[in-house]
């Protein structure tokens, strides 16, 4: 069993959000990985090769781009809160914009791996 206390988590440095809290991570859970985004902003299109993420929205509003590079696709999701999102592996995805105050939690499955944050020129 794993619990962490709210002063446990760890804070990362982002370039897209304000605070990105750092839950549960690969050495603690070989699962998965768990954070929460505080106060996110726009930010780069990319994509993961190796791990699905799944955003549910904890407070504010969200529109997020995607592009799926099978059928080239792309298209807007706008969401709030308690609003789910699953985006997996190869998925390329952005945040278009977001309330001045929002929060999301995001899984990753497997757990994040810093190394696979591709950048992309599809959106």
């Amino acid at each position: 069993m794993i619990t962490k206390k709210y002063a446990e988590h760890n804070v990362l440095d982002s370039p897209y959000a304000r605070e990105m809290r750092e839950i549960i991570n690969s050495s603690e859970y070989e699962k998965a990985g768990v954070a929460i985004a505080v106060d996110l902003e726009q930010m780069d299109a990319h994509y993961h090769k190796t791990f699905d993420e799944i955003f549910f929205v904890l407070d504010g509003d969200m529109k997020f781009e995607f592009y799926d590079p099978e059928t080239e696709n792309i298209w807007t999701v706008e969401s709030s809160a308690n609003d789910l999102v699953i985006v997996k592996k190869g998925i390329h995805h952005k945040v278009l914009g977001a309330s001045e105050h929002n929060r999301l939690l995001v899984v990753s499955i497997p757990p994040y791996y810093p190394d696979d944050e591709n950048p992309s020129d599809k959106i």
